[in-house]
């Protein structure tokens, strides 16, 4: 089962690599074809995501989504 902490992490994972790639939020959305809340609702782990949702951030951070799973230290 996902858990809030699950989702605070994946947020967290996703907000670093978007800002290694240099991206805004509204770059991130746009990629994926998201909208910018719901990138923001993300990151700060208050909305919980299904696997295509994660598959079109992960394709437009060019990134292999086992890297969004694994956990911020």
């Amino acid at each position: 089962m996902i858990t809030s902490d699950h989702l605070e992490a994946y947020g967290k994972m996703i907000k670093q690599l978007r800002l290694f790639r240099q991206m805004s939020q509204a770059q991130l959305a746009e990629e994926a074809g998201l909208r910018v809340a719901t990138i923001s609702d993300i990151e700060a782990g208050k909305a919980n995501f299904n696997i295509n949702t994660l598959i079109r951030i992960s394709a437009a951070l060019k990134c292999e989504i086992e890297i969004i799973l694994t956990p911020v230290k």
